[in-house]
């Protein structure tokens, strides 16, 4: 059976692989591309192979001032974490912090730049998107973006986040549930989408971006950061009014919320959203059983030994696809502190051609 399609794994070129320049991934030798075979799960039908998310070029471009002070620009020429940053203001204005032991930025909680919701317009100003040299970017990251993947573009902060920067994190929490502030909550919330259909349309006309990956962390180690209620009233209305955003152009829409968060799976699925990355505390095999035949999930490939044989690869290959190859509707992931092992994704690929056949 290997044998039978051993010539279509073979490596026939590179993409460059995220903040590393000189890094790459293998391009190999498919019947189909990776963004058609994508596109094939994302659409509802049976890849031809199983998809990873590798399968996706991710990019953030430095045009966003977003991507630069929260140190995740990823484009031609990334700026990796733990460059020289010091962060600084957002396209809001609300000022960030680079966090060296972290590699990433927060804003410094204790003086909201919005201390009203309910005037939010006296604090902020949305971005004027036009002054932006999209022409610039697109050019300079035409080389870096191929037609043979997704685009995966990246929205570093989302409604959650975004309301959280602004407020801070317990005065938001308030807001949520308290009625002279959920109208103030709920008329921002409405001109942010406003905003990011803007965003998405120029992601889409100059980056021809394939996927929306929306950062919005709805929880904490231990549990969400609010009701499944409140999710479903504050929350999905706005995610699913980005996903409709997406769709209308033919993309498609990754929600990235850490947390333990299999007590909001339902809202999650609710709002339309296509793909969601859960964070490692989660019970995968729960969020799986919850909306799996909804939303298409990140699924641990599962632990080998240190230096595993080569029989232990293929039987963790071969209990993965018997397992989820029925609608083959699951993206194999490793760990945060273990990628998935190429061999285990090599059989992955020649098992998962046979039973998706």
């Amino acid at each position: 059976m290997f044998e039978k399609y051993a010539a279509e794994f073979e490596q026939i070129g590179t993409y460059r692989s995220g903040w590393d320049a000189s890094a790459t991934i293998p391009k190999r030798n498919y019947p189909i591309t990776e963004k058609q075979n994508f596109k094939l799960l994302l659409d509802g039908g049976k890849p031809m192979y199983m998809p990873s998310m590798s399968h996706m070029t991710t990019f953030a471009p430095a045009l966003v001032p977003d991507n630069n002070v929260r140190a995740w620009v990823i484009e031609a020429n990334p700026l990796p974490p733990g460059s020289d940053i010091t962060g600084g203001p957002d396209m809001f204005g609300v000022p960030w912090e680079y966090v060296p032991i972290t590699m990433g930025s927060m804003v410094r909680p204790g003086s909201p730049k919005v201390p009203d919701i309910n005037r939010f317009e006296d604090y902020i100003t949305f971005p004027d998107l036009s002054t932006w040299d999209w022409e610039a970017s697109s050019e300079a990251n035409k080389d870096y973006l191929t037609d043979d993947r997704l685009t995966r573009i990246w929205v570093l902060t989302g409604l959650n986040e975004r309301l959280i920067s602004m407020m801070d994190f317990e005065n938001v929490m308030v807001a949520y549930v308290d009625d002279e502030q959920k109208p103030g909550v709920h008329r921002f919330f409405d001109r942010l989408c406003d905003f990011y259909d803007d965003l998405i349309d120029h992601y889409h006309r100059y980056y021809d971006a394939g996927v929306l990956m929306f950062n919005d962390d709805w929880g904490t180690q231990h549990g969400p950061q609010f009701s499944l209620e409140t999710a479903r009233e504050m929350l999905v209305p706005y995610i699913r009014r980005l996903v409709e955003s997406c769709h209308k152009r033919g993309m498609y829409f990754e929600l990235h919320s850490c947390g333990r968060n299999h007590m909001l799976a339902p809202a999650i699925a609710e709002a339309g959203v296509d793909i969601w990355s859960p964070q490692e505390i989660n019970d995968y095999e729960l969020l799986y059983n919850l909306i799996g035949d909804k939303v298409l999930l990140t699924m641990p490939t599962g632990s080998l030994s240190e230096d595993p044989s080569d029989e232990e690869i293929l039987a963790a290959a071969e209990a993965f696809v018997e397992k989820y190859g029925d609608t083959g509707r699951v993206l194999p992931v490793g760990s945060s502190s273990a990628p998935a092992n190429p061999k285990l994704l090599e059989y992955l690929y020649y098992l998962s051609r046979e039973a998706f056949a």
